[in-house]
């Protein structure tokens, strides 16, 4: 269907430049939807009603604007796309000026239309993909029914075992409906995956069986892709494999995966998960109260948090570490000293030292 509201204005703007004339776009019943002059929009024009019915063109000449309502001196152009007459096109001025230029100005008009229909026509397909999609990874009912929906939209759902998850870093980058359409149509993963839109900043993709180490070096080629068209960083995961009614379980870890990979900077299977799968499973509420017991004193003191912070990545190697902090090794065993004082935890006993690290990285994550 037509829309005049958006796409009507757009027109009569882009063709009121072309020609330098004043233009109006009216619908089938012949009152005008869109206009170069306000003052005459939701006015009948009678001569567009005639130029609809009889398919042509006509001139609104001196003869016209005695006998016909709502007319001015000009052109109408009925605009008839695959057969039907959808709308007229109405410019005016001297019809006898106008008349050499009408064919193109009204195949320009044609030309316009039809592309924005075929737009609207693919985002509607996409919509109803992505309704399928979120329907199949959110709903327990799942019957012969959902295998005829997706039968239409040219999905066989039995050969779908595996979710991937793409989300970019920055939550101010999106993608439209035309890149993901671009990243299906020029990727090399599998040829049969479904790849759709989750929200604006998410592409999910449904997988085939294949190889996972395969997978796992397209989906990377994949993401240098994206990076370098659309100047971004996205992160990915990678949900287990599971049959076509339990999909979203395989959903769910991919988005799992995909978090961590924001952090760990590579794509991730969720089976690779291992400390990661412990934060991510601490409500917000108990990581704070962990921090409190924890690594809270050394809030105060950014020094000593930070030679914590370096220890621990130099696998508490006291050399290393005063290397990397450029401090000799009695300085760094005295402030390991000063972290246990105000901790209470012995960076000599594991249990505490396993402490000091939860809270250590509870804090990263809460950065």
């Amino acid at each position: 269907m037509f829309q005049f509201d958006t796409l009507g204005q757009e027109i009569v703007e882009e063709l009121s430049h072309l020609i330098q004339e004043q233009v109006i776009l009216t619908d089938r019943r012949g009152f005008i939807q869109a206009s170069t002059d306000p003052e005459r929009l939701n006015q009948f024009h009678e001569g567009a009603l005639l130029s609809l019915r009889e398919k042509k063109i006509l001139h609104m000449t001196d003869k016209e604007l005695n006998q016909l309502q709502g007319v001015r001196k000009g052109v109408v152009l009925p605009i008839v796309i695959e057969g039907n007459p959808i709308a007229v096109l109405g410019i005016t001025g001297d019809p006898q000026h106008i008349h050499p230029q009408a064919q193109l100005i009204l195949r320009v008009a044609e030309l316009f239309i039809q592309d924005a229909m075929k737009r609207k026509q693919k985002e509607e397909k996409v919509r109803d993909l992505e309704f399928f999609v979120f329907d199949w990874l959110t709903s327990s009912n799942k019957d012969i029914r959902f295998r005829e929906r997706g039968a239409v939209l040219g999905i066989d759902v039995n050969i779908y075992v595996q979710v991937a998850v793409i989300e970019v870093m920055n939550t101010e980058d999106q993608f439209t409906i035309d890149e993901v359409d671009s990243f299906k149509s020029n990727q090399n993963i599998h040829p049969d995956l479904q790849m759709i839109r989750w929200g604006q900043d998410k592409i999910l993709i449904l997988l085939p069986d294949m190889n996972q180490d395969m997978l796992k070096s397209e989906l990377e080629y994949f993401l240098l892709s994206i990076k370098r068209r659309k100047k971004i960083i996205v992160a990915a995961g990678i949900g287990g494999k599971t049959d076509c009614f339990n999909l979203s379980k395989s959903f769910l870890q991919a988005e799992r995966a995909a978090n961590a990979s924001k952090k760990l900077n590579r794509v991730l299977f969720e089976h690779e998960l291992r400390f990661e799968l412990i934060l991510q499973s601490i409500d917000e509420s108990t990581r704070e109260e962990f921090i409190q017991r924890t690594i809270a004193p050394l809030l105060e003191d950014r020094e000593l948090l930070h030679n914590l912070q370096v220890w621990f990545n130099e696998n508490q190697s006291m050399q290393n570490t005063a290397q990397k902090l450029h401090i000799h090794k009695n300085t760094l065993s005295y402030r390991l000293q000063k972290v246990e004082q105000l901790t209470g935890l012995s960076v000599s006993n594991v249990h505490d030292v396993l402490l000091l690290y939860f809270g250590i990285r509870l804090l990263d994550e809460r950065k």
